[in-house]
């Protein structure tokens, strides 16, 4: 029964959206259509020179909406650089044993290795949340294994690799 159902409201949506397609491409078809009348009694007239006119209009407005185009394509291009592109998970335990894979990192990176991890743990009652920036591939601070295996994960298949400054171990710590 459910099957059915699930079958009826898929091919309902297939449907609306095929009508909606259809009174789409009606509407470009009335707006050309025009357009070829227009053209057909300025011929028959013997107006060429509106026709001509009439054409290059239609060329620079062509013209004018490929610049906006070209304009609005450049800034989209320079926004999806900056913008969160890669997103890198790892769950973890931070007290073995103690309450299971709690804790997490998620790293968020744009296409330059530039983003941050975001480190949540949480163990015996206790919940510590820590970012780290990363620039270029480069963090300023100490990332845990489990933060480098995250951003690892973000940025696999890319090409791009995050470092970040090596742990000091003091002595007897």
């Amino acid at each position: 029964m459910q099957v059915t159902l699930a079958v009826s409201i898929v091919g309902l949506v297939v449907a609306v959206l095929a009508l909606a397609w259809t009174f789409a491409l009606a509407k470009r078809v009335r707006a050309l259509t025009s357009a070829r009348g227009d053209l057909a009694r300025m011929a028959a007239d013997g107006d060429f020179v509106g026709v001509a006119q009439l054409v290059q209009a239609r060329i620079d407005g062509l013209a004018e909406s490929d610049g906006r185009l070209a304009a609005d394509d450049a800034a989209l291009s320079a926004r999806l650089e900056t913008s969160v592109r890669h997103v890198g998970l790892r769950r973890f335990d931070a007290l073995p044993g103690d309450v299971g894979e709690q804790s997490f990192v998620v790293a968020l990176m744009d296409e330059r290795a530039t983003g941050f991890v975001l480190t949540s743990m949480y163990g015996r009652g206790a919940y510590r949340l820590y970012a780290k920036p990363i620039v270029e591939g480069v963090s300023e601070l100490v990332l845990t294994d489990e933060e480098s295996e995250a951003a690892r994960r973000a940025l696999d298949g890319t090409g791009l690799t995050v470092t970040g400054r090596e742990r000091v171990r003091r002595a007897g710590v």
